[in-house]
């Protein structure tokens, strides 16, 4: 059984900007010659006929006052202030959309898999079935840690999620009534059972908690904006996909007194 781990670089490469090059005092040009010599040649410096040019000390023309420097550069400032404001608004999406959506309702239901997971890790027999618990230990912390680091490079955290899930899927219902989520009355039961029974139990409920998932995650996989969201969540819908296959086979092969329906596995 082989899956696909490896961690999606999402950061785009921002170039940065370059540093004016400063004129040193030496490269300014130098002071303009007088007028031409009396062969009727002009100079290089004539006055130019209506030209109003201010002549400082030392013989350069200035260009814009000290005052209409500051101005202009004030307005540099708010400028390039409110293009980075438009950018980062552009690059961080909202409350609402299915981005940040799924990854905030994927996260309580991740949680939810590593409780279930580590009872069966507890109380277990079967070696195979707690392999698999150690796999879903495995691959959804690595996704707890993906997206918990992006919602917060778009400035989420765990605390800022409602108490309304899958709200961006246009079926909003409480976060308990999540797609696939177990009551706690069956976490309950999973806690108070051992060996074969726990084994039995954990494949059942999981193979459920997967099933929900997979609404969510191929939803994701089309309508997220970004393209690592919708990396990711292809590969939760392959990769659980494949866990609910196998949880059916080893049910079946080991005797266990549950009925999994297999799921069709997506191209990777």
């Amino acid at each position: 059984m082989v899956k696909s781990v490896s961690p999606t670089t999402h950061h785009d490469d921002v170039a940065a900007p370059a540093d004016a090059a400063g004129t040193d005092a030496d490269e300014r040009p130098a002071p303009n010659d007088g007028p031409g010599d009396g062969d009727g040649s002009s100079g290089g410096g004539g006055d130019v006929a209506g030209a109003d040019v201010d002549v400082d000390d030392e013989g350069f023309v200035s260009g814009l006052s000290w005052s209409r420097v500051a101005v202009l550069g004030a307005a540099l400032l708010f400028f390039g202030f409110a293009v980075a404001t438009f950018l980062g608004r552009d690059r961080q999406p909202g409350p609402d959309s299915v981005d940040v959506g799924f990854y905030q309702d994927m996260i309580s239901h991740h949680d939810q898999a590593l409780r279930m997971a580590s009872l069966e890790l507890t109380n277990g027999s079967d070696p195979v079935v707690r392999g698999f618990a150690q796999e879903v230990i495995t691959f959804q912390s690595y996704e707890l840690g993906v997206m918990e680091r992006t919602l917060a490079e778009w400035g989420y955290g765990r605390a800022d999620r409602s108490d309304t899930a899958m709200a961006w899927m246009g079926m909003p219902v409480p976060v308990e009534q999540m797609s696939g989520m177990q009551s706690e009355e069956e976490i309950d039961r999973l806690a108070d059972s051992e060996g074969r029974e726990a084994d039995a139990l954990f494949l059942e409920l999981m193979a459920e908690h997967h099933a929900g998932g997979l609404h969510m995650s191929q939803t994701a996989g089309r309508e997220a904006r970004f393209d690592h969201v919708r990396e990711l969540a292809d590969r939760m819908t392959r990769n659980q996909s494949i866990e609910i296959n196998e949880y059916a086979m080893t049910a079946e092969r080991e005797g266990l007194p549950v009925e999994i329906q297999r799921v069709p596995v997506p191209a990777g």
